[in-house]
């Protein structure tokens, strides 16, 4: 191991405890929505386009760090829009470049187990009221409270049936509905029929809201793992709880650390990227 990535190795077990900012979420700043906006996507929507064409969703979880799908890392240069929802008509969207990838180790193309990845931004976010990172769950002990989430799905203007815009659904667990499920990173959930919304993103979020620290909090439960579901009723979704050490780990060392290349990270950070 080079001299450069054992100091941040170290310095990441240092700073986990400061940097996660709390006892429950990695980041301090995070989850929060206009209440004024609250109908839209959340302001931790990130949208992932390369020459103008979006093919992937995300979400901002640090100021500098992008959760998303393994499927939707791409070799070639990707651009992160964030800011898109949310936000008052003299307030602009930001177009972020991708610094370097990571993405976990066991992720299976085929059957899309372990669909995880981040994407880390060559600058840090200026977190502000439309652009605000999810909450991540750092402690196992809290579990999901309900089987209802909010998802995305691209949402068919009922005046005009040719146009579509990117909108919030609610998503349910649907645990029998999903063929072969990875039982141990997956799980099954979906839209409650209504057809004209349902086709997602890939590496879109599943949220719930819940109290914190006398403050609603949107939390990220699920990341979505295809793009077009064909209007079925469910798919597979990737269970963050289940990473959350793999996330927070990851985070810690990369917070600090630059490089040009992009990594395949194994549940233990080592050497063998």
């Amino acid at each position: 191991m080079n001299a450069t990535l054992t100091i941040a190795l170290l310095a990441s077990l240092l700073v986990i405890c400061s940097y996660s900012g709390s006892a429950s979420y990695l980041h301090e700043q995070c989850g929060l929505m206009r209440d004024e906006l609250s109908t839209s996507l959340g302001p931790w929507t990130a949208l992932l386009h390369e020459d103008g064409s979006i093919f992937c969703a995300g979400t901002l979880i640090t100021d500098v760090f992008i959760l998303t799908a393994a499927s939707c890392i791409r070799p070639s240069a990707v651009k992160v829009r964030l800011g898109e929802f949310g936000r008052f008509p003299d307030e602009l969207a930001e177009d972020h470049l991708v610094h370097f990838s990571l993405r976990y180790r066991l992720f299976n193309n085929d059957s899309l187990a372990n669909n995880i990845g981040l994407l880390k931004l060559t600058k840090r976010v200026q977190i502000k009221g439309y652009i605000m990172p999810v909450c991540i769950i750092i402690n196992p002990q809290q579990k999901v409270s309900t089987s209802r989430f909010f998802g995305s799905a691209w949402k068919q203007d009922s005046n005009v049936s040719l146009t579509k815009e990117f909108g919030p659904i609610l998503i349910q667990s649907k645990p029998e509905m999903c063929i072969n499920l990875d039982l141990y990173t997956q799980f099954c959930a979906g839209h409650p029929g209504n057809l004209r919304s349902c086709d997602g993103l890939a590496g879109s979020p599943l949220i719930q809201t819940s109290r914190y620290l006398s403050k609603t909090r949107n939390v990220q439960f699920g990341i979505a793992t295809v793009n077009d579901m064909g209007c079925k009723e469910s798919q597979a979704y990737t269970d963050v709880l289940k990473f959350y050490w793999w996330i927070q780990d990851v985070v810690s060392v990369f917070n600090h650390y630059s490089t040009n290349q992009s990594y395949v990270v194994d549940d233990y950070i080592n050497e063998d990227f």
